[in-house]
């Protein structure tokens, strides 16, 4: 989750570590892996490790426990939610619900995230410090894995699938093969609330070029108009043209120069792709471009049902995104 990211930046050492040249840890937390090519110039290629959550912010005397949301998580998403708060000693199952759970009373509107509370079973607070709960500790949703047709649902596809594809590729790079840019795989913490691992990161780097590896929303959907589509599942990797988060002041706009030759790898290597255009979120990318003098930045987004919920991707996607990104590599030593 947001702010303990150990756990996933322990796996992503362990993997990583025989592909480089070397990997360390940053202050803030960044896995910064660098992977060394055949030209003068580097390259920052950025996945957050990051993920929504919740945070302990008070226990009752019968041992309920309240949290305060962590990034972006939406009210009407918890209702009877599973989760796991990261105790001292260990993960700890439980279940959120609201004051008003559907029998005997249910909720005539969404209630506030402050009206939630976990249950994990105690009885009073003496059960609550014997389990190693405490105020401040991490709560991270539960979602099953599965396979649904030709797409796949889960925890955290945002964004534990771009670290996956961004491992796969540093898996295949060849340096002999292709005249490749120095590579800072950047697996960053905190984008969920600003993107502040990705700034640390870039100005420790200072790269002559960057890409921010992200989801965007596929929100074509029952109802929807097309005009109101972000993306649409299995039509490709997106191309980012666009972001803004309003209530953050926080975007990318990203330069006709990078969104031109990213289209052209993507036509060249016959591969789909969208182009992206939205107003509810954004990317690493978004504090990456204006560090120091500024850093050209483009994004590749892959398309991400149900966002911040049990999010469902397509694994054509998933493939040709990886592809794209690697041929891309190969342009941004040009």
């Amino acid at each position: 989750m947001t702010g303990n990211e150990e756990d996933v930046a322990d796996y992503v050492k362990q993997v990583v570590s025989p592909l480089v040249d070397s990997i360390e840890t940053d202050t803030l937390g960044n896995v910064i892996a660098y992977k060394k090519g055949n030209s003068k110039k580097n390259l920052m290629i950025a996945a957050h490790m990051d993920e929504i959550g919740l945070l302990v912010k008070y226990i009752d005397s019968k041992g309920f426990i309240f949290v305060e949301p962590i990034g972006g998580v939406r009210a009407q998403n918890l209702y009877a939610r599973e989760c796991e708060i990261k105790a001292e000693n260990g993960y700890i199952s439980g279940v959120i619900n609201s004051i008003q759970p559907g029998r005997p009373y249910g909720d005539d509107s969404i209630p506030e995230a402050n009206d939630y509370f976990i249950d994990v079973g105690a009885d009073n607070i003496q059960d609550i410090k014997e389990m190693g709960i405490e105020i401040g500790q991490p709560v991270k949703f539960k979602y099953s894995f599965q396979k649904l047709h030709n797409k796949i649902s889960g925890t955290a596809l945002d964004n534990r699938l771009l670290m996956f594809i961004l491992i796969e590729v540093l898996k295949i790079i060849d340096d002999k093969e292709a005249e490749i840019p120095d590579i800072y795989a950047v697996f960053t913490v905190q984008e969920e609330v600003g993107c502040r691992g990705a700034r640390t990161a870039t100005h420790q780097i200072k790269p002559d070029m960057a890409l921010a590896l992200d989801i965007t929303m596929a929100n074509d959907l029952p109802k929807n108009h097309e005009s109101e589509y972000i993306s649409k599942l299995g039509e490709g990797p997106a191309i980012k043209v666009m972001d803004n988060i309003k209530r953050a002041m926080i975007g990318q706009v990203v330069s006709k120069k990078i969104i031109s030759e990213l289209k052209n790898v993507a036509k060249e290597n016959n591969l789909p792709y969208q182009l992206e255009v939205q107003a509810a979120g954004s990317t690493d990318g978004a504090t990456i471009h204006t560090e120091g003098a500024g850093v050209p930045t483009g994004a590749l987004c892959l398309p991400t049902r149900y966002v911040h919920a049990h999010e469902v991707a397509s694994v054509n996607d998933i493939v040709d995104f990886t592809e794209l990104l690697y041929k891309s590599i190969v342009f941004y030593n040009k």
